[in-house]
């Protein structure tokens, strides 16, 4: 194309390397260029004869303007887009949602607010209230939600509080999948953690792709790192709302990806194997395929029960796995165990977390290899998370030196 627009302008090698290309008007004349078909005749370019006769004038630096010639639009809209839920109702005379997404919540009732605000209907775009339901079930500690805490959040929210003897939401998801009245069940075993406004959307989307869709959506922390090394430097409560406050949250929802980095197991980024998704869905077939939670996860914390049901569920040879990279749910600081723990604590619950798993599995865990399928639209202030992405693929691959931690403050 750079041939041909200096042949357009008679310009010589010299008076083109004179002339910015990166300029609006070079990008104009650019633009205009590409609209012209191979085979079409452009009256303007001139013969070796005519080139000779060309006045000096006509080869100034003096940009072209053009009449009418077509803008050039840099960015997409601000508005991200999403597929309006049209999903028909099951051929009886009771209405049952499409989605039933079950949110564990344990001792964080500010924290929980904000996760069970984020899957509102008054915070998804483009579902209804009736498209989907939401059970919260909640363990019992000394700081409980109520149920109004909950149920204010619209008529398809419903509350369930559960004395639990095992330090483990196991129980607490089986016990909210059994409730579940929809096609599919989502869940989401951490109430503190909150979502973006298209994933509802886009969960009822991919169920129309397949009926053995696995959806997931990668997790962040918010905060500049991740949460494990950011409380070891200070990080804390006080300054997460302050981060939150920086961004006007909740009044657009995308806005979380400007104060938050890529959660220990979606480090790696899109285009690799994710060790878990902390929002998932599946079909009510799949689910009691794989029988829900295994029980003997009852570490603290449920140790790898998420990765595990994660890691059965998407290795299923009939499962299609299905990656919203446009959405996420966001980590809130609240004193969990494997994110408020100093370092050397941590590690000895980490380490027994995977021990646990090991002696279950009978070997170490290993994200599942299963491709995935991408779906939906990039806000533009999530595009360095693509950039990493693509980087640590290249890195994999041996093309490229490349050192996460500039970025993202991870190994």
């Amino acid at each position: 194309m750079l041939n041909r627009l200096r042949k357009i302008l008679g310009m010589t090698s010299s008076a083109a390397s004179s002339t910015s290309l990166e300029s609006p008007e070079s990008q104009q004349l650019a633009q205009t260029d590409i609209q012209h078909t191979e085979g079409e005749q452009i009256d303007s370019v001139p013969t070796a004869v005519e080139e000779k006769t060309v006045e000096a004038k006509e080869l100034s630096n003096e940009p072209l303007t053009f009449v009418n010639s077509p803008k050039i639009v840099l960015l997409f809209e601000d508005k991200m887009p999403v597929f309006h839920s049209d999903e028909p109702k099951p051929n009886d005379t009771t209405e049952r949602p499409v989605l039933s997404l079950v949110v564990i919540v344990y001792d964080m009732p500010e924290q929980a607010k904000k996760t069970l605000y984020s899957f509102s209907a008054k915070y998804q775009i483009g579902v209804k209230e009736s498209d989907y339901e939401v059970i919260v079930v909640e363990n019992e500690s000394k700081n409980t939600l109520s149920k109004h805490d909950v149920e204010q959040f619209g008529s398809n929210f419903s509350y369930h509080l559960r004395a639990e003897t095992e330090p483990t939401p196991v129980h607490a998801i089986n016990f909210g999948a059994s409730l579940a009245k929809g096609a599919m069940i989502g869940i989401a075993i951490d109430g503190a953690r909150m979502a973006t406004p298209g994933l509802v959307s886009y969960v009822l989307a991919a169920r129309r792709l397949s009926a053995n869709a696995i959806v997931a959506v990668p997790g962040y922390h918010l905060g500049r790192q991740i949460q494990q090394e950011a409380v070891q430097k200070g990080y804390n409560t006080v300054e997460e709302q302050k981060l939150l406050a920086s961004i006007f949250w909740p009044q657009d929802g995308y806005r979380l990806f400007d104060i938050a980095v890529l959660s220990a197991t979606s480090a790696g980024g899109y285009f690799k194997p994710a060790g878990e998704s902390n929002c998932f869905c599946m079909s009510r077939e799949l689910w009691e395929k794989v029988g829900g939670c295994d029980p003997r996860f009852n570490a603290t914390g449920g140790g790898q029960v998420n990765l595990d049901l994660y890691k059965r569920v998407v290795e299923l040879p009939e499962t299609i796995l299905i990656v919203l990279p446009g959405e996420g749910t966001f980590h809130q600081l609240h004193g969990g165990v494997t994110t408020a723990l100093v370092r050397e604590k941590r590690k000895a619950v980490m380490d027994a977390h995977f021990t646990q798993y090991t002696e279950i599995r009978g070997e170490p865990y290993s994200p599942p290899k299963k491709r995935a399928i991408y779906l939906g639209a990039f806000p533009d202030n999530a595009m360095k998370l693509v950039q990493h992405s693509a980087m640590m693929v290249r890195r994999n691959r041996g093309d490229i030196s490349y050192k996460p931690a500039e970025l993202f403050g991870i190994e």
